[in-house]
């Protein structure tokens, strides 16, 4: 998915939100829309949001000083997973469907985000999910993929591509109903701080690497822009039987790579609705609008 003019009125609204979340001082925050306003300038339609958000967070961090400006909603945002999470696992396993359950939850909890949304209702979102529907549902083909061989040990391996801090949380619920059905899991987060997307230390926190192999993808990109990603990833990207790509930031950035990916993401954004639209040749009104779950199956 390539950057529109769309992407660049939405940077300097990010331009805006990162300012009031980083500091009280007026003058910074100018600052702040007068870099992003410079940098609008150095945009390459060419690559996906996420590639040119990147540059964008660089901006920012010089210009606050500060590699991480959303540190402290990262770690609000995992605790408060973290409170959730003993509840929504009761939850899933009482389900007449855990794994659907888990998918649910999963991409109900993508709404934890910085960058596309900058208020919103996590605790109740993950409430409601249960009774919400997708509005694209490949869980079949999923559901195919996950047993193509009877043996345990022929179960895929699935590399899982991890988004934002508070929501790995729930993707470790998911993860371990995968674990359940004889998959190996390897999930992959950021390599540096990108707005409020899991690193490492994030993982590590929230207990991830309990679960399943946690990797880092080697950029501090909010996606998955492979010719950037380091030699490692790229190498279990190409190795996994089936990859699992959670959010938009990577949706954005995979959503023409050729590979066996499942999509599991919250519509956030209009132009990514059209641009899922587009490539799955629904008709126009097909999306009703922001908030609608999504799990899409790419061949590859």
């Amino acid at each position: 998915m390539q950057t529109s003019l769309d992407c660049i009125i939405c940077y300097m609204r990010q331009a805006r939100s990162t300012g009031l979340l980083a500091t009280d001082n007026p003058l910074l925050q100018r600052q702040l829309l007068n870099a992003a306003g410079q940098y609008m300038e150095k945009v390459n339609t060419d690559l996906s949001p996420p590639e040119n958000a990147a540059g964008l967070y660089a901006v920012f961090a010089d210009v606050l000083k500060d590699d991480d400006p959303f540190a402290q909603v990262k770690q609000e945002g995992n605790s408060l997973a973290l409170s959730l999470q003993e509840e929504v696992e009761q939850r899933i396993q009482a389900a007449k469907d855990p794994l659907r359950a888990a998918l649910r939850v999963a991409i109900a909890g993508n709404i934890i985000d910085y960058g596309a949304l900058h208020s919103f209702d996590a605790a109740t979102t993950i409430e409601q999910c249960f009774e919400q529907e997708f509005v694209v549902d490949h869980y079949s083909a999923l559901r195919e993929a996950l047993s193509l061989h009877d043996k345990p040990t022929d179960k895929p391996t699935i590399l899982y591509l991890c988004d934002n801090c508070g929501e790995i949380v729930f993707d470790g619920l998911l993860i371990k109903q995968l674990n359940r059905l004889g998959c190996q899991v390897t999930a992959a987060v950021r390599e540096s701080p990108i707005i409020n997307d899991a690193t490492l230390q994030d993982a590590q926190f929230c207990g991830l690497d309990k679960i399943c192999t946690v990797i880092s993808n080697g950029t501090g990109c909010p996606g998955t822009p492979l010719a950037s990603c380091s030699a490692e990833f790229r190498q279990h990207f190409q190795e996994a039987d089936l990859i699992i790509s959670k959010g938009m930031g990577n949706f954005e950035s995979l959503s023409e790579v050729p590979a066996p990916i499942f999509f599991l993401f919250t519509v956030k954004c209009s132009r990514v609705a059209d641009h899922l639209t587009e490539i799955q040749g629904f008709a126009p009104d097909f999306l009703q609008g922001t908030g609608e779950m999504v799990l899409l199956w790419q061949k590859g």
